[in-house]
């Protein structure tokens, strides 16, 4: 997990709460899997309505190439706030992929 990430508790089997260095607690969910190429997440409350949609492209039989997308609905001030932690919880998820 990145090194930002203060918890980490699978909640269900497809579900588990994160939380970041100064934000609360965030619980996800899959939303859709349409194996083997995309992988959707979305936040199980209403306060961050936000997905993580992670697209796989195989390269290789042993390799693939992910890209992940970020999509969330927030007002300005949330957007400030957490603009920060998450693009910080991005850039160190992608890349530690390489190591899942």
């Amino acid at each position: 997990m990145p090194e930002n990430t203060t918890k980490f508790e699978l909640i269900s089997d497809k579900a588990f709460v994160f939380a970041l260095k100064g934000m609360p607690e965030i619980a996800l969910e899959v939303k859709e899997i349409n194996a083997p190429n995309q992988v959707v997440l979305g936040a199980k409350s209403d306060k961050l309505p936000f997905t993580l949609t992670g697209n796989i492209t195989s390269l290789e039989e042993d390799s693939s190439q992910v890209q992940l997308s970020f999509e969330g609905q927030f007002n300005a001030m949330m957007a400030m706030m957490i603009k920060g932690p998450i693009t910080s919880f991005l850039g160190t998820l992608t890349d530690n992929l390489a190591t899942i």
